[in-house]
């Protein structure tokens, strides 16, 4: 199933350019699966709400979130039928009491990753639905900043390891690996497939240096910008648009899963 919705433009009038970049790819990955997505949907690691907005607007979703500025700024859109300030690893839901989960670029950020996929499943109906986008192995790898300094004889890997302590990553795993930590949980893998390609990921690691200011607008009035309909990252769209609409490779930074809890 596909939808003829726009997800850049809005993301790119909403967050700075590399989280835009990533946001909009996986909101129209999500979207593609709403009409079948069973509710009410569990959104584990809500954030600001941003993501569910624009990627699932009427569907029944209840967030949780571990930070209180995000819950109370997603609560602020009103997109959520409840949310939660709670730890992933103790979900303060009964058994079976949703019908799917999402979780959108959350688990590479998770400790305890195995309970907190226990408890996801916990919350699932039999046969309920999981989807997640996750980071992958490729990513630190796969970085114009590992890669530069590889070309130049030093350590690249360095430079891997150092985003993702920047990016609080504690899990970035193979698909294998994910798929092997989502089936001991009791969710069976139905698909899982790749999404931004190699050279995507290079651009996404020089915008975070491009959008760094964005950073001090954010801490400073809440916003990541100060004027949407008159930003900068607008002039950037064309270029981003090839980025939206290219096809994935067989493999690369971040896997899009399908799963289903065991009956």
């Amino acid at each position: 199933m596909t939808t003829e919705r726009d997800f850049l433009r809005p993301h790119l009038l909403a967050l700075p350019i590399h989280r835009a970049m990533i946001r909009s790819i996986e909101a129209r990955l999500f979207a593609e699966l709403a009409p079948d997505l069973p509710e009410p949907i569990i959104d584990i690691g809500s954030g600001d709400g941003t993501f569910v907005e624009i990627a699932l607007p009427g569907k029944q979703v209840f967030g949780i979130d571990p930070l209180l500025d995000d819950t109370r700024e997603a609560r602020g859109r009103g997109v959520y039928a409840g949310l939660s300030l709670a730890d992933g690893a103790a979900l303060p839901f009964d058994d079976g009491q949703f019908a799917a989960a999402i979780s959108n670029c959350v688990l590479e950020h998770v400790v305890p990753l195995d309970a907190t996929l226990r408890e996801i499943a916990r919350v699932l109906r039999p046969g309920g639905t999981f989807v997640a986008s996750v980071v992958g192995d490729q990513f630190p790898r796969q970085l114009l900043g590992t890669t530069l300094l590889d070309a130049l004889g030093l350590d690249g890997a360095r430079y891997g390891r150092w985003f993702n302590r920047l990016s609080n990553h504690h899990n970035t795993l193979s698909a294998a690996e994910w798929s092997a930590r989502f089936r001991q949980a009791g969710l069976d893998v139905v698909s899982w497939r790749p999404y931004l390609s190699t050279a995507a990921l290079k651009w996404f690691d020089a915008s975070h240096y491009y959008g760094a200011p964005s950073l001090i607008t954010r801490r400073l009035t809440g916003r990541w910008l100060l004027a949407p309909p008159l930003t900068p990252n607008l002039l950037w769209e064309p270029f981003l648009r090839r980025i939206y609409t290219a096809a994935p490779e067989a493999d690369g930074p971040y896997y899009f899963f399908i799963c289903r809890r065991a009956a």
